[in-house]
C-alpha cells in the first residue's frame, strides 16, 4: 500500500489493517490449492451459487435447494450471474472503469429501474468510481467500502443489500485480492445477520462506525476464504 492511498485513514482505524492482511493471505492460500488451479470454473460456479442463495437468506427470503430459482432467489441468481465463470473477468474489468454501468445492470437484474433511488446515489457512485480507478487503493479494503456505501446508504432501495454484496465480490476480483472470485463472505454475514445490520448502520455515523463496519466485513472475507477452501477440497 502506498502512503498516498486515499483509504489510508481507514486503514489506521482499529484492526482494519491487520484484518486486511489476514483476509488477503487467507484468500491467496485458497488460490494456491492444486484443485483451485485445475478446476477453477467448477469452484467459481459453486461459490457464486452459494453466494446467491445465502444473499437471499440474508434478506429474509427463502432459497430452496430443490426447486428452480424463482422470486427473490431468482433475482439473486440473475445478479450473481455477473460473477459466473466465463464473464466474471470481463465484468470486473468494466466495473473498474465504469461501476455505475455494472451496478445498473445488477439493479435491473434484481428488478429495479437501473438507476440509484437515493438522492445522492449518483454522486456516491462517482466517488466510488474515483477510488476504483486509483491503483494505490488497498485491494482488500476497497471491496468493503463499496459494500458499505451501497448497502448502508441504500443507494438502490430495498435491492441495496443484494447489489452491495455482489458488487463487493466483483470489486475483489478487479483489485486482485480474489482474482478468480472464490471466496464466499455471505456465509459469515448470514450467520451474524444482527451484527451485520448493526455494523452497517454505523457506517455513515462516525469513524468509530466505519471501523466497526470494516472490521466486521473483513472478518466475513476471512471466513469466506475458509468456505472457498471447503469447496476446493470437495472438488
Amino acid at each position: 500500500m502506498s502512503a498516498t492511498d486515499p483509504l489510508s485513514p481507514l486503514l489506521a482505524l482499529g484492526e482494519v489493517a491487520v484484518l486486511a492482511e489476514r483476509a488477503t493471505a487467507a484468500i491467496a492460500r485458497v488460490h494456491r490449492r492444486p484443485a483451485a488451479l485445475r478446476k477453477p470454473e467448477l469452484i467459481v460456479g459453486e461459490s457464486v451459487l452459494r453466494g446467491a442463495r445465502t444473499s437471499t437468506l440474508i434478506d429474509g427470503h427463502p432459497a430452496p435447494v430443490d426447486k428452480e430459482p424463482a422470486g427473490a432467489f431468482g433475482a439473486a441468481v440473475s445478479v450473481y450471474g455477473l460473477l459466473a465463470p466465463g464473464v466474471i473477468q470481463d465484468n470486473a474489468a468494466v466495473f473498474r472503469r465504469s461501476p455505475a454501468n455494472v451496478v445498473a445492470r445488477m439493479d435491473v437484474a434484481a428488478g429495479g429501474p437501473g438507476v440509484p433511488t437515493s438522492e445522492d446515489g449518483p454522486q456516491r457512485l462517482q466517488a466510488l468510481a474515483r477510488l476504483l480507478g486509483d491503483d494505490r487503493v488497498n485491494a482488500a479494503v476497497l471491496p468493503q467500502v463499496v459494500h458499505a456505501e451501497i448497502v448502508a446508504r441504500e443507494l438502490f432501495g430495498e435491492r441495496s443489500g443484494l447489489i452491495g454484496r455482489a458488487a463487493s465480490r466483483l470489486v475483489a476480483v478487479a483489485t486482485g485480492v480474489d482474482p478468480r472470485g472464490l471466496a464466499v463472505p455471505e456465509i459469515y454475514l448470514n450467520r451474524h445477520r444482527a451484527e451485520y445490520r448493526e455494523a452497517l448502520a454505523g457506517w455513515s455515523r462516525d469513524t468509530e462506525g466505519m471501523r466497526a463496519a470494516l472490521e466486521f466485513l473483513l472478518r466475513a472475507w476471512i471466513q469466506g476464504a475458509a468456505e472457498a477452501d471447503a469447496i476446493v477440497q470437495a472438488a
